[in-house]
């Protein structure tokens, strides 16, 4: 398969920030992205924000960084991040030409001075990581708070988009989630990411292995999906 996709992002890049609760998939589906996108043509680096253990890695860069012993390696770089005031001027720094930055954070907490907020600030399109459930949509609403927030502070609003991840297959929790929002007002990703627990192929087994990419797989669709989303 020609797994090559014309690049219509602007000269100066894009920035794409991921956000939601732990456990939501976002590490994950943004170490896959990063590989997707490499053997697509689309330059793209990944930041780690994840400051939950100040003395380690990230779980976005500690696997990144584990690939070349395992095989040939990511593909895409990934960085740490600086202190949140700088965050911004850095991801735009290391942005590459007609490429993305993509920020991966720790599950949220509503804290101006953290690298929530920051992300926020930095990014052009803001993807809220959410379980298909009742509960989980409430919490979003807090994120919601942030963006209203920033806006007033500095003008700036990042476009949101809802991405449902570490569904049932077989539940109609999903469709009614994703009705739910979209009544809402809220814009979601047609890609969504099932659970899978499958000790083999599983998104829940896979870190520190090199992602094995898929033709139009979930994330496959979700890589290009993004691609478009950033270019509007």
């Amino acid at each position: 398969m020609d797994w090559t996709m014309k690049n219509p992002l602007p000269a100066k890049g894009r920035t794409v920030g991921f956000v939601g609760k732990g456990g939501g998939s976002k590490s994950t589906s943004l170490i896959h992205l990063l590989r997707y996108w490499s053997v697509m043509g689309i330059p793209a680096v990944g930041h780690d924000a994840d400051d939950s253990d100040k003395k380690a890695d990230g779980s976005l860069k500690a696997w990144a960084n584990m690939l070349p012993v395992t095989g040939p390696g990511l593909g895409s770089p990934v960085y740490g991040v600086p202190d949140a005031p700088s965050l911004a001027s850095e991801v735009n720094r290391l942005r590459p030409a007609h490429g993305i930055s993509a920020i991966d954070t720790k599950a949220w907490e509503n804290d101006p001075a953290n690298h929530h907020y920051a992300t926020i600030r930095a990014s052009d399109l803001l993807v809220l990581a959410l379980y298909p459930s009742g509960m989980e949509t409430y919490r979003g609403g807090s994120i919601l708070g942030a963006l209203d927030t920033i806006e007033g502070m500095t003008g700036h609003r990042p476009r949101l988009v809802c991405l449902l991840t570490r569904f049932n297959s077989r539940s109609s929790a999903v469709g009614e989630v994703r009705a739910e929002l979209e009544a809402d007002g809220l814009p979601v990703l047609k890609a969504q990411i099932p659970a899978s627990e499958d000790k083999k192929t599983g998104l829940a087994h896979s870190f520190g292995k090199m992602p094995r990419l898929q033709a139009n797989s979930p994330l496959h669709q979700l890589a290009k999906e993004l691609v478009l989303e950033l270019a509007k």
